[in-house]
């Protein structure tokens, strides 16, 4: 099976039935998708699960933490940080596939299996049947991602990359600079809640709680800069101690080429992510920064100055700035994953 049926299901069985063989688990919304298992290792020595989910949210964070802690009993939960979260808590709305699996919730799985097979029965045997090519997901969890890397060899001329994949995503975002982002306070408040609870989850259970932010490509970035947000940073670094934060102003977040969407990093973003945490020399040092209550002030202070600086740029060109294929910033440029 694969990312476009019951992910979430196939992740709660798999940590039913192999969670035990898995020192320490990541848990994150599909930007986590790209991290490799085996790399994650580098970290800490742990032999890792890569439980990324569509549409991540802090409801199913909790959920997911606390079935892997009751089920595989771990050494560590690594929570991924998507920043999509401030926009909406849960995701069961949008459909069948982002609800908590019966094997989970306790509700029956014969009425769930029924639920899927006889809700329309033309309906899914056409869309069965006009499946096109599968990318099933890796066996320690991870995105295939053959079929991004398969466009992004055959489209190499900046403009062409972005508009096809980007520009769509990023438009709405663009007026935010100028209008300013939405107060999210409520749905803030909910996240740091259900942050609370992981954390004393884990606490309770001896689990260790690592907690970091993924990269965000530049044209998603802008679209969630403002009060809430930093509302939300200051008090996750507070109720963590301390994070990593890769969504941050960087060389490497204006170069499109390192994302295979508006929304979602390659699987070299995920390697230097790692990189980082482990404490590696990478040669980025601006790329992600560790977060502590004494820093977070002037952190977000360097954050709004930059903010401002990409506003008076979108006043200027009505977009945003762009580095090209051929740019040092393009760290994705000689991928293995290109040739295959």
């Amino acid at each position: 099976m694969d990312e476009e049926d019951y992910l979430r299901e196939q992740k709660a069985e798999h940590i039913k039935y192999h969670g035990k063989e898995y020192d320490a688990f990541l848990v994150g919304g599909s930007k986590a998708g790209a991290i490799h298992s085996d790399k994650l290792s580098e970290i800490d020595g742990y032999k890792y699960y890569n439980c990324w989910l569509l549409s991540g949210n802090f409801e199913d964070y909790y959920n997911y933490c606390k079935y892997i802690i009751n089920t595989a009993h771990p050494k560590k939960i690594l929570l991924h940080i998507s920043t999509s979260e401030i926009a909406q808590f849960d995701r069961e709305a949008k459909g069948d596939i982002y609800e908590i699996p019966a094997v989970m919730s306790g509700n029956s799985k014969v009425a769930e299996v029924t639920k899927f097979l006889f809700k329309n029965l033309s309906v899914s045997w056409d869309t069965i049947t006009a499946k096109g090519d599968s990318y099933p997901v890796e066996k320690t969890g991870e995105r295939n991602l053959t079929k991004y890397y398969a466009y992004y060899r055959d489209h190499k001329d900046t403009t062409t990359y972005y508009d096809y994949l980007m520009k769509a995503q990023v438009d709405p975002y663009l007026p935010r600079l100028i209008n300013g982002t939405k107060d999210k306070t409520d749905l803030v408040n909910s996240n740091l809640s259900y942050l609370k609870k992981i954390k004393q989850l884990c606490d309770k259970n001896k689990v260790e709680l690592q907690v970091f932010l993924g990269s965000l490509f530049i044209g998603e970035m802008v679209g969630y800069e403002g009060n809430s947000f930093y509302n939300w940073l200051t008090q996750m670094v507070e109720i963590t101690g301390g994070l990593w934060c890769f969504n941050n102003y960087n060389e490497l977040v204006y170069n499109p080429f390192n994302y295979y969407n508006a929304r979602h990093y390659y699987y070299e973003m995920a390697d230097l992510m790692i990189d980082r945490m482990s404490g590696k020399q990478t040669g980025h040092d601006d790329f992600g920064v560790y977060l502590t209550p004494d820093n977070i002030a002037s952190e977000i202070a360097v954050r709004r100055a930059k903010t401002d600086e990409i506003r008076e740029y979108y006043k200027k060109t009505g977009t945003i700035p762009l580095r090209d294929y051929d740019d040092a910033s393009n760290i994705t440029r000689d991928s293995q994953y290109l040739n295959n």
